[in-house]
Formats: C-alpha cells, sequence, structure tokens
C-alpha cells in the first residue's frame, strides 16, 4: 500500500495541529482545590453538527451526522449530564448553565482502502464580557475541555471505528463533568 505525497502532507499537518491544538491531559490531585473544577455546575451540553459535505472522503468512508450524534450524544447522557443536539435545545440560561460540545471530523483515504480520520470534541461557551481597558463589549469563547485522537482503519470497518472513537471522547468527557460535580 503506498499513500500519495499529498495524503501524507495531509495527515502531517493533522499531527502537527493536533499536537499544538491539544494540551496535555491535565490530572486531578487528590486535596487539589476546586479551581481546577471548570465544568461544576454545568447542567446541560448541546451537541453541535459537524460538517462532513466539507471532505468527500467523509461519505465515502461511511460517516454520517446521525453516527457523530448518536456516539455523542447518547455517551454524554449517560454519564447523566443532559445532552441536546443543537436543533433541540432550548438557550441557556443562570439555571440552566451549559457548554457546546463540538465535534471536529477531517477525514482523508488513500489510493486503496484505507481510511484516515483525526476526530476531536471540545466543549465551550461564550460569554460577553466589558474589556477593563475600553469598556467595550466583547463576546470570547472559554474553553473548557477538549481531546482528539487520529484513527486509521480499512474502508468496511472505519465508521464503526469511528463511532467507538467519539463515543471514548464523550465518554471522557462525562467522566470529567462528573469529576467535576463532586
Amino acid at each position: 500500500m503506498t499513500i500519495s505525497r499529498p495524503a501524507l502532507r495531509l495527515v502531517a499537518c493533522v499531527l502537527a495541529l493536533a499536537a499544538a491544538s491539544c494540551p496535555p491531559a491535565l490530572a486531578q490531585v487528590p486535596g487539589q482545590g476546586r479551581e481546577s473544577a471548570v465544568l461544576e455546575g454545568v447542567n446541560m451540553a448541546v451537541v453541535m453538527p459537524v460538517d462532513l459535505a466539507s471532505s468527500a472522503a467523509n461519505a465515502e468512508c461511511g460517516l454520517t451526522e446521525q453516527l457523530v450524534n448518536e456516539s455523542i450524544q447518547l455517551t454524554v447522557q449517560s454519564a447523566g449530564l443532559r445532552t441536546e443536539l443543537l436543533s433541540q435545545a432550548q438557550p441557556f440560561t443562570t439555571v440552566t448553565p451549559g457548554v457546546y460540545l463540538i465535534p471536529t471530523i477531517a477525514t482523508l483515504r488513500d489510493s486503496s482502502s484505507l481510511c484516515v480520520t483525526w476526530l476531536s470534541l471540545k466543549a465551550q461557551s461564550a460569554h460577553t464580557l466589558t474589556l477593563p481597558s475600553t469598556q467595550q463589549r466583547k463576546t470570547v469563547q472559554v474553553l473548557y475541555w477538549d481531546r482528539g485522537m487520529l484513527l486509521s482503519t480499512p474502508r468496511g470497518s472505519h465508521a464503526g471505528a469511528v463511532a467507538a472513537g467519539l463515543r471514548q471522547l464523550a465518554a471522557d468527557f462525562g467522566e470529567q463533568w462528573r469529576r467535576d460535580q463532586r
């Protein structure tokens, strides 16, 4: 099996981007203060839609919006956090503070039947702040959690591998959310 130069460059770029955008996991040390529990009090997660149409390889490798949504939504719900799709979600309030779960999927195919996908899941929210220096109001993004992985499988089994990878990322997020609620 040979992978073309453009495909190798794309994989190298994805790996470099992944290394730059994924901070190391922060372990919670027993006795450590609650300042690291950034998801404390969050009681809702909204799964944002993923743009699978941006690459034909996503469809060629069997990836669908339903596969992505169900893998994330059902797994996070099983952790005990109310989770909805954006199309069904109510706005966040002070009574229902929440985060947006944003999946990213980038897939490529080599000349044979191999599919390579970068998966990531991040939890973030948007807040409007008044800047002290100018007194101007600005909306800023707050990143609470971010993880990712690279998968490479034969095309026939790729959708299942991606679903399993998304479930793992969602389970990791759910576990972090549970720890932060204590």
